[in-house]
C-alpha cells in the first residue's frame, strides 16, 4: 500500500492523509527494492529546495525509532504519527543520503559503499542545517510540532546524530530472535528482485557486506568469529547475524545515553499497547493523546512466537546469550535494563 495507509489508519485521523503523502513522497525518497524510484528526481529536488529552509527549535528534539528491521518499527511508527504533533517519516533514506553521501549503505542512491558506524567525525560541512532545515520546512508545511524518524539502523549512529541535534531521542525497539529472523527472511524472500540483485541485504550484498566489515569486528561475541561469518550464505544466518549486532549495540547505547534512549519490547507493546504508548509519549514529550491509544489497541496485536529457526551452531550459541542479556530467556542474565 501506498505510504503505507490503510483504510483503518484513514478512517482514525483523515486529516493525517495529506502529511503523509508529503512525507512519502517528498522526504523519504525510493529506495532499492522498491517500485517508482523514476520519482526520486523530484523528491532530490524539492529536499534541497527544502534544506535551505531557516532551522527552528522545533527541529532540535527529535525521536528516532530504532533497532534492527522486522521488529515492528513500522506499526509504533504509523501509530505514533496519528498524534496531532506528530509527522513521522518512515525511513526517508533519501533525506539522509543528500545531507551526507555515506549514509546509503543499501545501494539505493550510490554504489560506492557508506558508513554502518558514524559518529561526530563523520559530520560533514552542511550537513546538520540541511537535515533541521528540511525538519523544519516539513513541521511547518504539515503543521506538525514533532519529527518521528523511523530508521532502524540509526541505532548505530548516536554520537553522529547528537552532533546534529541538541537533544534527539531514540526508542530502541526490541523483539524476540526467532519472530524477528523468521520475518526478515521471509520479507527477503518476497520482496528481492533477483535479477536486479537486490534484496533485504542491499544491491550486491551491499548492507551485508558493510555490516560484515565494519560492525561484526566491533562486536564482542562475534568478532573472534570473523571468518566464519564472512563466510555464511544463508539468508537466515545473515538475519541472525544483525539480530545479534543490533542488539548488542543497543544494549551499549543504553548505558551510553540513558537519559536518552528507551528501550521498548514489542511483546510488551503487543500486550499492553497502552502503557507502552504512553510511556513513549512521555519520553518523547508528547501530550498522551486518546486517540494513539485506540488506534493501538486495533492494529496491534499479539504474534504467534515462532521457534528459532535452523541457524549456524554458532549463531545459535550467541543468540541464547544476547536473548538472556535482553530478558528473553528462561534463564535471563539480565531481566531488565535502564528503561
Amino acid at each position: 500500500m501506498i505510504a503505507q495507509l490503510s483504510r483503518n489508519y484513514l478512517k482514525a485521523r483523515p486529516g493525517k492523509l495529506i502529511p503523509r503523502l508529503y512525507a512519502y513522497f517528498l522526504v523519504e525518497g525510493r529506495p532499492a527494492t522498491t517500485k517508482g524510484r523514476w520519482f526520486n528526481k523530484l523528491t532530490f529536488a524539492f529536499l534541497r529546495s527544502a534544506a535551505k529552509t531557516e532551522s527552528g527549535n522545533e527541529a532540535e528534539s527529535p525521536l528516532f525509532i530504532t533497532g534492527t528491521g522486522r521488529s515492528g518499527s513500522t506499526i509504533l511508527g504509523m501509530t505514533l504519527s496519528l498524534h496531532p504533533d506528530v509527522l513521522l517519516l518512515n525511513e526517508p533514506k533519501a533525506l539522509w543520503y543528500l545531507a551526507n553521501k555515506q549514509d546509503d549503505i543499501i545501494g539505493s542512491y550510490s554504489r560506492n559503499g557508506g558508513r554502518y558506524v558514524m559518529s561526530g567525525k563523520d559530520l560533514i560541512d552542511g550537513c546538520a542545517q540541511f537535515i533541521k532545515g528540511v525538519y523544519s520546512k516539513s513541521l511547518r508545511l504539515t503543521g506538525s510540532k514533532k519529527i518521528v524518524d523511523k530508521y532502524p539502523e540509526m541505532l548505530f549512529r548516536t554520537d553522529y546524530l547528537s552532533g546534529i541535534f541538541e537533544n534527539p531521542k531514540f526508542v530502541f525497539l526490541t523483539r524476540n530472535a526467532a519472530d524477528t529472523i523468521s520475518s526478515t527472511f521471509k520479507w527477503s524472500q518476497t520482496h528481492g528482485d533477483a535479477v536486479k540483485n537486490e534484496d533485504w541485504w542491499g544491491v550486491n550484498g551491499m548492507k551485508w557486506n558493510l555490516m560484515v566489515e565494519q560492525v561484526v569486528p566491533k562486536d564482542e561475541l562475534l568478532s573472534p568469529h570473523l571468518d566464519v561469518i564472512r563466510g555464511l550464505k544463508s539468508d537466515i544466518d545473515k538475519a541472525a547475524v544483525e539480530w545479534i549486532v543490533s542488539m548488542n549495540q543497543g544494549l551499549k547505547e543504553i548505558l551510553k545515553y540513558p537519559d536518552r534512549i528507551l528501550r521498548v519490547r514489542y511483546e510488551d507493546v503487543c500486550k499492553n499497547s497502552d502503557h507502552e504508548l504512553g510511556r513513549i509519549c512521555d519520553f518523547a514529550g508528547l501530550p498522551r493523546n486518546e486517540l494513539v491509544f485506540e488506534y493501538g489497541r486495533q492494529v496491534i496485536k499479539e504474534q504467534t512466537t515462532h521457534k528459532i529457526p535452523e541457524v549456524h551452531p554458532l549463531l545459535k550459541t550467541i543468540i541464547e546469550k544476547v536473548s538472556h542479556k535482553l530478558g528473553y530467556g528462561t534463564k535471563p542474565e539480565v531481566i531488565s535494563v535502564v528503561e
